[in-house]
């Protein structure tokens, strides 16, 4: 199974487009988090944001010999998460679904930087040590406090406080060497 050095590899679009899992692996593990944070923008239901994208990965990859660049996909997969999250609220007719920021006034263009922005941010967050990279999930993306944290990984708080201090030196380590 050949693996790729992300979807900018030269082999990915016709590899991917020829049916091969490596390549669907590397695009899903590319854009799933960001279309899920794009999604969210749309509904706040979590579950099913990320429903919504698997759904829309499929369908793509039953139409993948009919997108013949890599800007397009993207554009494929953005376009078809964004109508896919409006007829999900749309169906619910509930606005308990919607994210009072975008049911007020939709940019789509701001989200997509966003999303786009989480996923550069993702990947700078996968070169930390896996110990740091939990912590980092645990506290920014789930929102839990230092205590809970430490509670969850049977730590002191203020490992916690040094570890989390660590992991932001090391990201900006990374993004000034950038």
């Amino acid at each position: 199974m050949p693996s790729f050095n992300g979807i900018q590899d030269p082999l990915f679009l016709s590899a991917f487009q020829k049916g091969e899992e490596a390549a669907f692996d590397c695009l899903f593990r590319t854009y799933f988090s960001p279309l899920t944070y794009f999604a969210g923008r749309f509904i706040s239901d979590r579950q099913a944001a990320e429903d919504i994208v698997q759904d829309c990965f499929v369908t793509l990859w039953d139409r993948r010999d009919r997108l013949g660049h890599i800007s397009l996909i993207k554009s494929y997969l953005y376009m078809s998460v964004r109508n896919a999250s409006l007829k999900s609220v749309e169906k619910t007719k509930s606005t308990i679904n919607l994210v009072p920021d975008v049911a007020a006034s939709p940019n789509i263009e701001a989200a997509i930087i966003a999303a786009d922005t989480a996923r550069q941010l993702y990947q700078l967050v996968e070169t930390l040590t896996p110990a740091l990279q939990r912590i980092i999930r645990l506290y920014y993306l789930e929102g839990k406090s230092n205590r809970e944290i430490a509670t969850d990984l049977q730590l002191e708080p203020d490992t916690i406080t040094r570890q989390r201090l660590r992991a932001l030196v090391a990201l900006r380590k990374i993004k000034i060497s950038l």
